[in-house]
């Protein structure tokens, strides 16, 4: 789960696509974290600061496996086998969370979506 402290719309570089309706699921959609992210261990998920905007979020347990995979370029297909294996959870409800918290995080600007010639490329993005 993902909670909002603010309303932000977050910065994206005109190499790194917005969020499309249907992108954020694509399983070969690679993700990485928006260079104005900050988080700090909060309980047993994590407080996400927007360092632009001020704008806040808490992620729990599973939003912060999610969140600890995309400190590298990762794709949603390898997202999605990392929480498989660390959640044990009904498949259809990793899905479920899985699309609700990455579609929230790249809505936020926290994560942004690369392209192919970004991913390939060596860029500022590196975490």
């Amino acid at each position: 789960m993902m909670t909002n402290g603010g309303s932000p719309r977050g910065h994206v570089a005109s190499d790194v696509e917005p969020c499309a309706a249907g992108h954020a699921g694509d399983p070969e959609a690679i993700f990485i974290i928006s260079q104005n992210a900050v988080d700090c261990p909060l309980g047993d998920g994590l407080a996400l600061f927007d360092a632009r905007c001020g704008a806040s979020f808490t992620l729990n347990r599973t939003g912060a496996i999610i969140w600890n995979s995309a400190r590298q370029r990762v794709s949603f297909r390898e997202m999605r086998a990392i929480l498989a294996t660390a959640c044990k959870g009904a498949p259809d409800d990793i899905d479920a969370d899985l699309h609700g918290i990455v579609d929230a995080l790249v809505e936020s600007g926290m994560f942004v979506i690369v392209t192919d010639a970004r991913a390939e490329a060596d860029s500022a993005y590196d975490v």
